[in-house]
């Protein structure tokens, strides 16, 4: 870093070690979390045309094609064998490779990796920046040198600069952390990069034990995508860039059908355990907080923008999962409302056909009670 023109100091808050690009930007705080401010990027220059998510993946996938990146296909984010129930990073690519001994592809790849982070669920509504799903952009090397990663940091630093994040508005913090993925513990060495207070990412470093031989040398450097594009767009709000323009919803609804799109295209029904309970927990949220909100437009154009990463299901049945199991909780707050016969596996208009054709209950009121549970 320094032989690069780096200036390094110590926050004076944290006490993590940064580096900036020249000396009178280092003012004595990281900027990362809570050692500095997470919208300041949005009083820089923006970007004469603004660039839109999948714009911004062709031009890091053509990017780092170019340099010699095998362009690898992203993972079902409901699959994973290492220790979470869904892929929370591209990292993950090397699961099979950790924990059984399976042979990966090339020995450096661009993945664009679709991500589900639940840590997140509670601070949607309420902090910017943030959301429970996420294309993970990133480079995946084994069996790298330290000085083969720092190159590769090298590479995207410049396509940064490239989409308008110039290096003299990051900062690059650094870390080293001990880590375990189920195979032993190891040491990362970890670099964030902080545009003008929005952490972008992370570079690890790090020698992972595996089951089945020595412990891997891997280069793991990844970025979210979406706040990429809102570090180069510079538009006032996050969500602005994740939501359709034809409909105005609280972004906590945005997210939740967000994510609930990319469980079903990825195969995964609500249930009570793993993936399952994680959609299930989304459903519950839709339900309990944003009832009125119409899925149909929300579910198609999140459909539209995950089916670009991932494509196991078609629209349809994406759809069908969704609404059945938010008829499911609306079901269940019609039951308890009237004390009513417990629903099965129905939809709500099925529902609604049994209590009036078989128990014999009056329509009109029926529908009344329908509108104000969806409500």
């Amino acid at each position: 870093m320094l032989e690069k023109q780096w200036y390094k100091a110590e926050c004076r808050k944290c006490g993590k070690t940064y580096y900036r690009k020249s000396a009178e930007s280092v003012q004595g705080f990281c900027g990362r979390g809570v050692c500095g401010d997470g919208r300041a990027f949005l009083q820089l220059s923006k970007r004469k045309r603004p660039i839109s998510p999948l714009q911004t993946y062709r031009h890091l996938a053509n990017y780092f094609a170019g340099a010699g990146f095998e362009i690898s296909p992203s993972m079902n984010v409901a699959s994973t064998c290492g220790k979470t129930d869904l892929v929370i990073a591209g990292v993950q690519v090397f699961d099979g490779l950790i924990h059984h001994g399976k042979e990966i592809g090339s020995g450096q790849m661009f993945i664009g990796q679709p991500s589900v982070r639940m840590q997140f669920q509670d601070k949607v509504a309420d902090e910017d920046g943030v959301s429970t799903s996420f294309v993970n952009v990133c480079t995946e090397k084994m069996h790298q040198t330290f000085e083969d990663h720092l190159h590769t940091v090298d590479r995207w630093l410049g396509v940064f600069s490239s989409l308008g994040l110039h290096m003299k508005d990051l900062t690059i913090v650094v870390r080293t952390g001990e880590k375990d993925w189920g195979t032993g513990t190891f040491v990362a060495i970890e670099l964030f990069l902080i545009y003008a207070g929005l952490e972008l990412g992370d570079a690890a470093y790090m020698h992972v034990p595996t089951r089945y031989g020595s412990p891997v040398p891997i280069s793991d450097i990844g970025f979210g995508l979406e706040r990429i594009v809102w570090a180069a767009n510079k538009v006032p709000q996050y969500y602005d860039l994740l939501m359709p323009g034809s409909v105005a919803v609280p972004r906590g609804a945005c997210d939740a059908f967000r994510t609930m799109t990319l469980l079903a295209l990825c195969g995964v029904h609500p249930g009570n355990k793993g993936a399952g309970l994680q959609f299930r927990r989304l459903a519950k949220t839709v339900s309990d907080q944003y009832g009125g909100t119409d899925p149909s437009v929300l579910i198609a154009y999140y459909a539209d923008y995950w089916a670009h990463f991932v494509s196991d299901m078609p629209m349809g049945s994406v759809s069908q999962v969704i609404c059945l199991e938010l008829d499911r909780f609306l079901n269940l707050k019609i039951c308890k409302a009237k004390n009513l016969p417990p629903p099965r596996e129905e939809t709500t208009e099925e529902y609604f056909q049994r209590l009036v054709y078989t128990m014999g209950m009056d329509a009109q009121e029926l529908r009344q009670l329908i509108q104000l549970c969806r409500n």
